[in-house]
């Protein structure tokens, strides 16, 4: 893989996948560089501004225990992605990508569908004209599983966590699960977003 290969945009976006995804954040001298190797292809540095100061937050959530020394040193960003470039991503897309986990909408769609109590989706309201009414505290319930759903999103949405509602239509043989959202960015978009938040 060359340094002219892809736009900005995308050695942007391939360097925030590393950046998000890494177990250990690269130093601050380390950052420095990989700013100044992203300047010299031309990015714009706001989305990496912003999820800088997102990843501060969530370290700031985290347990002490998850931050401490591990020993594990962190590699060049950009001679791993020019001597093992797609290896990089692969590695990227792994971490991104759940494959035998219910993303939570999942968790919920299947807690509703299948009736199962659960402190996650106990407090949902259920609104069904064949069922008598009760009292706020009893609220009656069909005790049949739904075989159909449509989930809509208000906000955005993502192609994994559709992926992750059609796979479990699929294991749950006779679910039919309609997916949509208010908005559906794609990357370059999403960075756009990220772009402008940089900028606040």
């Amino acid at each position: 893989m060359c340094l002219s290969a892809g736009t900005p945009e995308d050695k942007m976006r391939l360097f925030l996948i590393y950046y998000i995804t890494a177990q250990q954040a690269p130093s601050e001298s380390d950052l420095e560089q990989y700013k100044t190797a992203l300047l010299d292809a031309g990015c714009d540095l706001s989305p990496l501004n912003y999820i800088k100061q997102w990843k501060a937050f969530t370290k700031m959530a985290a347990t002490p225990a998850n931050y401490g020394n591990s020993g594990v040193k962190p590699m060049g960003l950009f001679s791993r992605v020019m001597n093992t470039g797609s290896q990089f991503v692969m590695e990227g897309v792994k971490n991104l990508v759940l494959k035998q986990h219910n993303l939570p909408v999942t968790r919920i769609l299947d807690n509703l569908m299948e009736m199962k109590s659960n402190p996650e989706t106990d407090d949902y309201r259920y609104f069904d004209p064949k069922m008598l009414r009760g009292s706020e505290s009893s609220i009656p319930r069909n005790k049949n599983p739904f075989q159909e759903a449509i989930v809509f999103v208000v906000g955005g949405g993502n192609y994994i966590e559709y992926q992750n509602l059609v796979d479990y239509a699929k294991f749950k043989q006779g679910k039919k699960v309609v997916y949509g959202c208010s908005e559906l960015s794609n990357a370059a978009q999403f960075t756009k977003q990220l772009s402008q938040l940089g900028q606040k």
